[in-house]
């Protein structure tokens, strides 16, 4: 039933699952309409095989295949599951020594164990495999984004909420940030001082915050986008309206979330249990795809939501397979 509810909400899925390439892929576009499929999933899951990073149903003799190696007509819609992806902690283990060697750049991950220039996971004795390499490779090499041709893509990256804690730019941590379901490298930042940037800390979903600040979205595009934010139950239900404070001098508030389908999103400081036609003791942190079931079958029992009423809210994460 999830499944048939997630094509009915978020767009018809592309007619185009066959030419999905990561090559093109853009994390600050992405909108939730395509699965993300967990590393852990794909591995448990006999039947899913990895086509440079797209994921389907069909039988083949290894896990991970180019797209050289299969035909494009066993690519159809009907076998279609997602993206594959891999958060930065799985990432990491992926060095190119006791594993291939995986680099991230922009989102996407690249396999460069088979180039002569990352040869035990190291190139030019500057860049480890296992890393995400942004910064380093569109700023700092002298290649750039030409780099990434001669290999191929393996998956997209994501964070969780408690890796991207981590990431609070003090010490020698990098600083990353998220808002809108993008995480971004924001370690290069003149205005970033001991993790923060003008009082809001780096390692944090910043959203809401950032909504209240006129011009800071266009700010955005100054600081390089390397991967999606993702919950699961557990962190979704932390973002209850009372556990997550809003970074604010002004503002008393709790962050509330909301996961509909594939996507989470920030109903904080909203009226969003009148417009799910829920009753005012729904709590936030919670899966309400089940409001919407109805969309999927001829009658209903119940008042439902228009769909359309999700678009008031900002997505600020997405879910994973």
């Amino acid at each position: 039933m999830k499944k048939i509810l997630v094509l009915l909400l978020f767009l018809p899925v592309l007619s185009i699952f066959a030419q999905v390439d990561l090559r093109n892929f853009d994390v600050t576009k992405f909108t939730g309409d395509i699965t993300l499929v967990s590393l852990q999933r794909f591995l448990q899951t006999d039947e899913y095989v990895s086509v440079e990073g797209v994921v389907f149903r069909i039988t083949a003799n290894k896990k991970f295949l180019t797209r050289a190696e299969i035909k494009s007509e066993l690519l159809t819609e009907d076998r279609f599951v997602g993206l594959l992806a891999l958060t930065i902690d799985e990432l990491s283990s992926y060095n190119g020594k006791d594993k291939i060697g995986l680099v991230a750049v922009r989102g996407v991950i690249y396999d460069v164990s088979n180039s002569s220039r990352w040869r035990n996971g190291i190139h030019q004795n500057r860049h480890n495999a296992g890393e995400e390499l942004t910064y380093d490779i569109l700023k700092l090499s002298p290649h750039g984004q030409k780099m990434l041709e001669r290999v191929k893509p393996f998956g997209v990256l994501v964070f969780t909420p408690d890796q991207l804690a981590r990431f609070d730019g003090k010490g020698k941590n990098k600083a990353y940030v998220s808002a809108f379901g993008v995480v971004y490298d924001m370690s290069q930042s003149k205005t970033l001082k001991d993790g923060s940037h003008f009082g809001y800390p780096a390692g944090n979903e910043l959203t809401f915050e950032i909504r209240q600040m006129p011009g800071h979205e266009a700010m955005l595009s100054r600081i390089y986008p390397i991967g999606l934010l993702v919950f699961d139950e557990k962190s979704l239900a932390r973002f209850d309206g009372k556990s997550m404070k809003v970074v604010s001098k002004n503002l008393e508030l709790y962050k509330s979330f909301i996961k509909v389908g594939n996507i989470v999103y920030d109903v904080t400081q909203s009226s969003w249990q009148e417009k799910l036609n829920l009753g005012p003791d729904a709590q936030s942190g919670r899966d309400y795809t089940s409001q919407f079931e109805c969309e999927s079958q001829g009658s209903c029992s119940h008042d439902h939501a228009d769909i359309k009423v999700l678009e008031g809210f900002a997505k600020v994460g997405f879910g994973i397979l």
